[in-house]
């Protein structure tokens, strides 16, 4: 089944309705989750750790729920990383398929 690209003005009412909550494994693993209004997963952010000095916290990540998991560079905020995060969704949603 291909997927069909959403119009802008769609995915940008998905964005605009999108909250940031904390993931049922939240306990266990920090994760957070950006959700549409229907409670569809869009976005997974987690803490980031090493960096430079390889020890502690050194911010957020994030990767699109759907397809293959790919880390980004950390964002100092939970909310930027968020902010990230959806605006590949919304580049993703809108794009169309290749052939």
């Amino acid at each position: 089944m291909t997927r069909r690209p959403l119009s802008a003005r769609k995915a940008r009412a998905v964005v605009e309705t999108a909250v940031v909550v904390k993931a049922p494994s939240w306990s266990e693993d920090r994760r957070w989750q950006v959700v549409a209004a229907d409670s569809t997963v869009l976005v997974i952010v987690e803490p980031s750790y090493g960096g430079a000095s390889r020890s502690g916290r050194n911010g957020w990540t994030w990767w699109l729920a759907q397809g293959a998991r790919t880390r980004h560079d950390p964002h100092p905020t939970r909310e930027q990383a968020a902010v990230a995060g959806l605006g590949a969704w919304e580049r993703w949603a809108t794009a169309k398929p290749a052939r």
